[in-house]
């Protein structure tokens, strides 16, 4: 208990990096140095940094100019601080790395979804990263570092390529109006981790709950027939879904299909 509460605090802290990550890296800014008050621009007190509880001390607003902090925040850090045992818990007879591999890639999808829901933009640096670290997780079932490695990293950028030309469809004939260049990206990474008959059923996944809430945002009057809706975050929810049940996923979502077919 005591180590999952170790890194419950781990994770908030992850959690913490992981808001300078979404807020500088989609507009170029350096990851190192104090962070200032989105407002006035004051360095903030290590009291106001610390994970979750600062926030919620300080009311929801800055302790300098009593404006209203963005609720993303927290949020970002409750999600990390809750990421890391659960991967720990669920993953409890893997090996040591594979926990760590898996951790880093929730990290990375932690940071696609927020950066695309806040600015509709999926930083280039997070793709790569989370890139490499699908390719050491896939990686770590295998034998030979030369062979094997080499053939996987080849394999996975095939499948990855066939899995993006769908999006990269959507994206060229509609002139990046229906869905972004970065999505393409991300499809180009499903492929990579997740292999074609997975990568095809988050996709399909993907499409299907960004449907369903596209639809409550209309019937509620939150967004236009012509409003944007970021992609990003059901592809991250997708890819999640299939992280962690895996084959189970693929046979709940054969069962629905099977469910919904005349």
């Amino acid at each position: 208990m005591i180590f999952y509460l170790y890194l419950f605090i781990l994770g908030a802290a992850i959690g913490s990096f992981l808001n300078v990550v979404i807020d500088r890296l989609p507009f170029g800014k350096p990851l190192t140095g104090r962070s200032v008050c989105d407002y006035c621009g004051k360095k903030l007190s290590y009291t106001e940094l610390i994970p979750i509880f600062s926030f919620f001390y300080l009311k929801g607003k800055t302790a300098c100019c009593k404006k209203p902090l963005s609720p993303y925040y927290p949020l970002v850090e409750l999600t990390s601080a809750f990421s890391l045992p659960f991967v720990f818990w669920y993953f409890s007879d893997s090996i040591f790395w594979k926990k760590i591999l898996v951790s880093l890639i929730v990290f990375s999808l932690i940071v696609i979804f927020f950066t695309d829901v806040k600015y509709m933009i999926i930083p280039d640096e997070v793709q790569i990263f989370l890139l490499f670290i699908s390719y050491l997780y896939i990686f770590s079932c295998t034998g030979n570092l030369f062979f094997c490695g080499a053939k996987l990293f080849v394999l996975g950028v095939f499948k990855g390529l066939i899995l993006a030309l769908p999006i990269a469809s959507i994206f060229y004939l509609t002139r990046g109006k229906g869905i972004g260049f970065a999505d393409v990206k991300l499809a180009f990474n499903i492929g990579f981790l997740f292999g074609l008959k997975k990568g095809f059923l988050i996709l399909y996944l993907a499409f299907m709950l960004g449907g369903v809430v596209a639809v409550l945002l209309l019937l509620a009057r939150k967004k236009g027939l012509k409003s944007k809706i970021p992609f990003g975050p059901f592809l991250v929810i997708s890819m999640l879904f299939f992280l962690f049940l895996q084959d189970k996923a693929v046979d709940l979502l054969l069962k629905f299909f099977l469910l919904i077919s005349p």
